[in-house]
């Protein structure tokens, strides 16, 4: 695959893809890692800025040392 491509999807060693053939075409799809989905479900309930994770943390810890 072209440097230029690779760049473009964000492809570096170690990027798992998937490769589909549909007819006469072959179809690459990178495939998110354990951490980007894990990421994406979290930035919902945590926060989507460093300060609101901050204040996620905090809220919890001291919820925890009440109990």
């Amino acid at each position: 695959m072209p440097a230029h491509l690779r760049k473009e999807m964000g492809i570096k060693p170690g990027t798992r893809v998937m490769i589909i053939r549909e007819n006469d075409r072959i179809i690459l799809e990178t495939i998110p890692s354990f951490t980007q989905k894990l990421s994406g479900l979290t930035r919902q309930t945590i926060g989507t800025t460093p300060e609101a994770v901050d204040g996620f943390i905090d809220k919890e810890r001291e919820e925890r040392s009440n109990d």
